[in-house]
């Protein structure tokens, strides 16, 4: 892939409402990984005073998305999504990655990763998302 594929990612991604209203912002984004960090936001807190787990599922599966047009497919699209809340967090940003499983014509299987500050696991999940044309 070619520094501008990776423009137009970087674009697609940042230009997109959702991206910016959960105040996104990506990291790294290169032919060896890519990076989400999410600053802490008290409105994405709920009743008790954590992160709410809606937003863990959100950022991880922007970032597999995200890992997926790094991997040079188009118009991922999540099929099956699961998710495990391994630790709250508690007024703290979060970083996210994510990494390839196994691939096909037509599907990519991939796990995300979200971590406090400190680097510990916080949520993990795993996804299969349907994919279309690969420029690779």
């Amino acid at each position: 892939m070619i520094a501008t594929d990776f423009d137009q990612i970087r674009s697609d991604f940042e230009t997109s409402e959702f991206f910016r209203h959960l105040g996104l912002r990506i990291t790294r984004l290169d032919e060896e990984d890519v990076e989400l960090y999410l600053p802490y936001k008290q409105e994405l807190d709920n009743v008790q005073s954590t992160v709410h787990g809606g937003f863990y599922m959100s950022v991880l599966d922007t970032m597999m998305g995200l890992k997926i047009r790094q991997l040079g497919f188009e118009a991922p699209v999540t099929i099956q999504m699961q998710t495990q809340f391994l630790k709250p967090l508690i007024g703290e940003s979060m970083t996210a990655r994510a990494a390839l499983i196994n691939q096909n014509r037509s599907t990519v299987l991939i796990e995300g990763k979200l971590f406090n500050q400190a680097g510990e696991l916080i949520g993990y999940s795993t996804a299969t998302f349907k994919v279309s044309n690969t420029r690779k």
